[in-house]
């Protein structure tokens, strides 16, 4: 019935590849010094200018080419935290012809391994720590030693920097030449509506399109003078193109944590007099609630932006008692850039989305693909300059994820409340469990549960933990006939299960054992019958909390 549009007039994305256009002369670029630090390291104060991450990522580039031997289209693994100078290392490989692919450093080393040998990494740079397992992994995918690299050394690894590839090096020059703007720039890794980790291929038009639209969106933002902290991950999207990307396009100050710590954190903008920063609901909680806020002056914050996963009123308005700060939510996805739908400050009540950037269409289907209209629910579909190409090697969950006709199934549901004009998100039809901001997909855990001597069966979902603002991953076992439901199997399950995952995936939700799993006839799991069992629960719990009272 209705396709809606973006309010704000459509506007040109720039037919370029990224480098070029983060490089190329702006009105934001051209307006201050270009020798003014624009990434600053929290805790040690070194810093990089536009022109210092110019020239080195420029040298680097071709030492990529020259010494290394890298050719158009080449991947290049990045596994590290947060570091001051990730964007010289990003912007290095993009300028090569190359093609980054994040990775989380707190993965396993069998996580590595799916990352990297499905992307097909032919390079690898990390830090020191997680060079004793990476060495392994890249051993496994043909990746030599010669091409294995870390940010800096530490004095006790002979592993050299990925900076002695732009020794010696010419500027790989610019504007950059055989580049095409929708080659792929990023493979994010992604599980999509369901099962395990898959490869969003994010091209160069990708990128420059979502940072015109949201700096198009922003357009009274006050760009010249904010400063920006950034803790959010390097590997994950909102991290990439919020703080890695649109920072730097934009000129704005960043300073950057390696990983978040709530101290540390108040430290820096208390010492920084940061007015921005992006956050995940789980930190909103700590804003509002953590005594060690009280103890530092918060009061340059202006804007706080929150994504990855909704966040209540209540938490809302825990944190402005503390931080006379807006609070702006948007929504997006790996698959989407990162967000295209956004909040305005100020106008957008607490709970809704808001509204789409330019460029970008929305629309609500039934579970028969019909298209519905306003105040009606249903899953939400996208599309626009900023989707992505699709899953690298994966037809079958292409497929799965675009319509005939081009649209991106987010897995989302969603309504138009025409009441209010915004966009809402109520619920979710993906199986995907959001444990602060990250994706745990419970068919990965489900592989993991099964290789243990006591499990016969079993389903993971999630469980809302309204403390923490988040979702938890709770397993729902059935057990072999030799094993006991006991306290002691139930903590042996739940090892078991953390040392095979990263830790954000493990069982917080507690496990439970059941007779049996609800399946349909063709042994899919029924997990809305499953959330159901919570509900029981939950409201079981409550009356007797009622009761005491």
């Amino acid at each position: 019935m209705v396709v809606y549009k973006s309010a704000q007039e459509p506007i040109p994305i720039p037919n370029l590849d990224l480098y070029t256009f983060l490089f190329q002369d702006s009105k934001f670029n051209t307006s201050s010094s270009r020798d003014e630090p624009r990434v600053i390291d929290g805790v040690s104060g070194q810093t990089l200018s536009f022109n210092q991450i110019f020239d080195l990522s420029g040298r680097i580039a071709t030492g990529w080419k020259e010494k290394v031997g890298l050719k158009n289209k080449d991947v290049v693994a990045v596994v590290a935290p947060n570091q001051y100078d990730h964007s010289v290392l990003y912007f290095s490989i993009l300028a090569a012809g190359c093609i980054v692919t994040p990775g989380n450093p707190d993965y396993t080393e069998e996580e590595f391994h799916h990352q990297i040998h499905t992307a097909g990494a032919k390079a690898l740079v990390t830090v020191p720590e997680l060079l004793p397992v990476l060495t392994k992994v890249a051993a496994r995918n043909n990746i030599p030693k010669e091409r294995i690299f870390v940010f800096r050394g530490d004095g006790k690894t002979s592993v050299p920097s990925f900076y002695t590839l732009g020794e010696g090096s010419k500027h790989i020059g610019h504007p950059i030449q055989g580049i095409d703007t929708h080659d792929t720039a990023f493979i994010c890794f992604s599980s999509g509506t369901t099962g395990l980790a898959k490869g969003c291929m994010l091209s160069h038009h990708n990128f420059v399109a979502q940072c015109v639209q949201v700096t198009n969106f922003d357009a009274n933002a006050n760009i010249g003078t904010d400063v920006l902290l950034g803790f959010l991950p390097f590997f994950h999207i909102f991290g990439l193109t919020n703080l890695v990307i649109g920072s730097f396009y934009r000129c704005i100050k960043l300073v950057i944590m390696a990983k978040y710590n709530l101290e540390r954190f108040c430290q820096l903008v208390e010492k920084y007099k940061v007015t921005n920063t992006s956050i995940v609901p789980p930190v909103a909680v700590h804003l509002g609630k953590s005594p060690i806020v009280e103890k530092y002056d918060l009061s340059s914050l202006r804007v706080i932006g929150c994504g990855a996963a909704p966040l209540g009123k209540e938490h809302i308005d825990a944190l402005q008692k503390r931080i006379p700060a807006a609070v702006k939510q948007g929504y997006g996805s790996t698959e989407s850039c990162a967000g295209v739908v956004y909040q305005r400050v100020g106008v957008s009540p607490a709970g809704s989305i808001g509204y789409l950037t330019a460029n970008t269409e929305l629309k609500l289907i039934d579970e028969n693909g019909n298209e519905l209209g306003d105040d009606q629910e249903g899953e939400v579909l996208l599309r626009g300059p900023a989707i992505f190409l699709g899953y690298l090697n994966n037809p079958e969950a292409n497929e799965k994820t675009f319509t005939k006709d081009g649209w991106l199934k987010t897995g989302d549901v969603g309504v138009y409340n025409s009441k209010i004009g915004e966009f809402f998100i109520v619920d979710r039809l993906k199986e995907l469990i959001k444990y602060k901001g990250f994706q745990v997909a419970p068919a990965e855990l489900e592989r993991v549960l099964m290789g243990h001597q006591d499990v016969a069966d079993c389903a993971v979902v999630g469980i809302y933990e309204s403390s923490q603002a988040t979702e938890l991953p709770r397993a729902y076992v059935v057990l072999q006939a030799s094993a006991q439901p006991t306290q002691a199997t139930s903590k042996d399950i739940a090892d078991y299960v953390a040392k095979n995952v990263v830790n954000y995936k493990r069982l917080r939700g507690g496990i439970r054992f059941v007779d049996a799993i609800p399946k349909n006839a063709s042994g899919k799991i029924l997990r809305r019958e499953i959330k159901k069992w919570i509900k029981a629960e939950q409201e079981k719990e409550g009356a007797g909390v009622q009761a005491r009272l």
